[in-house]
């Protein structure tokens, strides 16, 4: 399509577009190319820090449609006007756009931005590569099945089974022992939207005799069955679709199974990644994206950095902890801080390699909450953790919109659940000391304290930065994400030395930072397999 340069003649466009959404229904739909007004502010080099009329009708238009960007890679400013001196302008003028039935047959759809060359728009190649292989995909429990009576029973069932080995082995060995069961319950209650439909369709013609015959006892009673089954597969399908939406601040409200599903559809295919451009600037597809991201993590989080020691320590840690405070971190572990821990996890977090979700030790905890305990104990009691508990799935979340190298993605570390609560209960020890050795201007993360603070401080540093007049000015913005990831080991157990932590903390520490093995998660399945070697994974 090609919309008008004034806003008030794109208006018609806008209407013609709901009124076709009549007729498109649920078919698979594409919108695409010039649509002459951005959607956001960062999609234009210059003009106002304001949504424009035209950019508040487009928006309405695209809610009205319930259409979202495809995924993109190559240029991110699709139109230009020649640059003169520093007048040139810059924005994202062509767009593709489709619904979420066409997310959901054409998982795989991408554009491709191309240079625009001696043009003022960039051309754009629409793919859809074939669909790829079929694969089991990794296991992970759905919590909606925790309400099942039936899986509390196929826990009894194989739960009591004899491992040998350490306690923290047992547990994982018992878990995965539990995999193949659960996986069978989970197909013997059938897929939830089938359900939905299968019962939805079984009341209808139920109440469609009742109609005819109002009087029958037996189209009465069978009525209020199909009621009562369509209503829990209703409810089934709402809370799995919930889980995997992951929309955590809506708590209550009218049913959401369709809002959910579009979440997921839209995710699903937001978080695909079909191409890659390489370090040599060519751009891979098929197997070649995976391999691309596993050498670049790999020699991003695999490669060990000597670090040389800290000079003059005693200048540089004027803050230390005592040594009452000290000891008091390394007491001994009771079953209920362990319980704590885990019933303070999310239940909708993303689970680790394992698959379980903290749902399921919630709703099992009577069954194998001695285990749980028994495990994190040994943990706390040796200093070593298992490398499977520590093992750890690198899911990628794009941060721009057309992606095009690795390093525009955000890796984030999903964790076991016996690791997550191992985790929570150092951090919850060190919680209530960190004023102590954190200095006074860092104000993020520490009890009592407010990062606004700084915010606001800062505010009234920039007041008057505009102005030609006056003295120069200069503001630094400081980006430590790649320090953050590239901490060298020995460093940090040289800091944590010299705050005065206690030697058993050290090692506790040391033992959850420095023990961690990676796996890549794109498209839904697991990517190769390494050691990691220095950094800090988030949380």
């Amino acid at each position: 399509m090609y919309a008008a340069n004034k806003y008030t003649d794109r208006r018609a466009l806008w209407s013609s577009l709901v009124h076709h959404k009549g007729f498109v229904r649920d078919d698979p739909w594409v919108i695409g190319e010039d649509f002459n007004v951005t959607l956001n502010l960062n999609e234009s080099t210059a003009g106002s820090s304001r949504f424009s009329k035209g950019m508040v009708d487009f928006l309405d238009c695209i809610n009205n449609l319930e259409i979202e960007d495809i995924n993109s890679n190559g240029l991110n400013f699709t139109w230009n006007q020649k640059p003169h001196g520093n007048n040139g302008i810059l924005k994202k003028l062509d767009r593709v756009m489709g619904n979420s039935r066409l997310l959901e047959v054409f998982p795989t759809i991408y554009a491709s931005f191309l240079p625009y060359r001696l043009s003022d728009h960039s051309p754009v190649v629409i793919k859809i590569p074939m669909k790829a292989k079929f694969t089991v995909l990794p296991f992970k429990f759905p919590n909606v099945l925790a309400l099942s009576p039936e899986l509390k029973l196929l826990v009894e069932r194989h739960w009591n089974i004899d491992v040998q080995g350490v306690k923290m082995f047992r547990l994982t060995q018992k878990l995965k022992n539990l995999k193949n069961p659960i996986r069978k319950l989970l197909k013997i209650q059938g897929h939830f939207s089938e359900n939905v439909d299968h019962f939805r369709k079984e009341l209808e013609a139920v109440q469609s005799d009742l109609d005819l015959d109002p009087f029958n006892s037996q189209l009465r009673d069978l009525e209020a069955i199909f009621l009562g089954e369509y209503k829990k597969a209703y409810d089934e399908e709402e809370r799995f679709l919930k889980q995997k939406a992951k929309i955590h601040w809506l708590k209550e409200g009218d049913s959401n199974s369709k809002y959910f599903h579009k979440i997921v559809k839209g995710k699903a295919h937001k978080n695909r990644i079909e191409s890659v451009m390489n370090r040599q600037g060519e751009w891979l597809e098929g197997e070649a994206v995976y391999k691309e991201f596993v050498d670049y993590f790999q020699d991003f989080l695999g490669k060990e950095v000597l670090c040389e020691e800290i000079e003059m320590p005693n200048s540089l840690f004027v803050k230390k902890l005592d040594l009452i405070q000290a000891v008091e971190m390394v007491q001994i572990v009771s079953n209920e801080e362990i319980k704590a821990a885990l019933f303070y996890i999310d239940d909708d977090k993303a689970p680790g390699p394992d698959g379980y979700s903290a749902k399921f030790f919630k709703s099992m905890w009577s069954i194998i909450g001695d285990d749980f305990c028994h495990a994190v104990k040994e943990f706390f009691a040796s200093g070593k953790i298992l490398k499977e508990v520590n093992a750890t799935v690198i899911a990628l979340v794009p941060k721009v919109d057309s992606r095009g190298i690795v390093s525009d993605f955000i890796p984030i570390s999903c964790c076991s659940v016996i690791y997550k609560c191992i985790s929570k209960m150092i951090v919850g020890r060190i919680r209530n000391h960190l004023g102590s050795i954190v200095s006074d201007n860092q104000s993020a993360f520490i009890p009592g304290r407010s990062i606004t603070d700084n915010i606001l401080l800062s505010q009234e540093l920039v007041r008057g930065y505009h102005r030609e007049r006056g003295f120069s000015r200069c503001a630094l913005k400081v980006d430590i994400q790649k320090a953050y990831d590239t901490v060298g080991w020995s460093f940090l157990q040289n800091i944590l030395f010299h705050f005065g932590f206690h030697p058993t903390m050290i090692k506790w520490i040391m033992q959850c930072v420095s023990t961690p093995s990676y796996m890549i998660s794109m498209n839904g399945t697991f990517h190769g397999y390494f050691e990691g070697k220095r950094g800090l994974r988030q949380g």
